[in-house]
């Protein structure tokens, strides 16, 4: 599947929006965000396993994805959504080793 941003109406502007999600949470975090384009990520949190996908409602707090980060020095994957990540406060984050899988969006 080709990386999108949900709602967004061009890829311009799925661009924009992409840039500053990453540049929100990079100030915030001093987070250092990797290039990789992450469709589905797989998790345990307290005994239970999610999901986010990218344009999907996650059960973890009952909203639409908007993007997964990685950030390779921390070993964190940033979920966003528009209350988490994206509007305000910080993303749902996931260790590195709390991972069951991942899934990458296609490489053009």
């Amino acid at each position: 599947m080709k990386f999108f941003i949900p709602a967004a109406d061009s890829s311009t502007s799925e661009q924009e929006v992409y840039k500053a999600i990453k540049l929100h949470l990079g100030e915030g975090l001093g987070a250092k965000f990797s290039e990789r384009r992450i469709r589905i990520l797989q998790w345990q949190h307290d005994g239970k396993q999610y999901e986010a996908e990218v344009g999907k409602t996650t059960l973890f707090n009952n909203e639409i994805v908007i993007a997964i980060l990685y950030d390779p020095s921390r070993k964190l994957y940033h979920i966003c959504t528009p209350n988490r990540g994206v509007l305000r406060d910080i993303s749902i984050l996931a260790g590195e080793s709390s991972i069951i899988s991942v899934i990458d969006f296609d490489t053009e």
